[in-house]
């Protein structure tokens, strides 16, 4: 898989990774994607199994700039098998917000979703109840705002910027 992370939740759950004769195509953010994943998680795709997605964010920050993320990893397989991810676990999907809400015991008017990209981050705070606040530290800049459809209520040049807030 190449996310260690993500490997062991599912391992801890009871969850049997099988990348030869999978029941289900699962993707995620991985570091260790090479072509032959590639083609293989696209032969799985074209097959027609299932094809889960953690999330759609198309960049990673980190401290050396950007690298391909989960979304840019779709973008490749409907490029190749023709589809997109049945369905996306992740923001700005209800079912993550529902869940965490949930888990935290709060209703939505008690939450703030605060993130980097307006397409998933804000998206999932708007569209499902939230209070919405943007930082400009990482994927999205300023004239971004201007063209998109979704609008944060907050919009913060850093993280470091809502400390006197809080």
């Amino acid at each position: 898989m190449g996310n260690d992370f993500l490997k062991a939740e599912f391992e801890h759950k009871g969850i049997i990774l099988d990348d030869v004769t999978p029941d289900v195509v699962v993707t995620a953010f991985d570091t260790s994607l090479n072509y032959k994943k590639m083609c293989r998680v696209c032969d799985f795709v074209r097959a027609g199994l299932p094809y889960i997605a953690t999330h759609p964010d198309y960049n990673c920050p980190t401290k050396n700039g950007f690298v391909p993320d989960a979304g840019a990893i779709h973008a490749f397989i409907k490029a190749s098998a023709g589809r997109e991810p049945d369905h996306i676990i992740g923001k700005p999907n209800k079912e993550i917000i529902k869940y965490l809400l949930a888990r935290i015991d709060k209703t939505g008017d008690e939450v703030m979703m605060v993130g980097d990209r307006l397409y998933t981050d804000i998206a999932a705070g708007v569209n499902n109840g939230l209070s919405s606040m943007l930082v400009l530290s990482g994927e999205t800049k300023r004239e971004d705002i201007a063209r998109a459809k979704i609008k944060p209520q907050l919009v913060f040049d850093s993280v470091k910027e809502i400390i006197p807030f809080l």
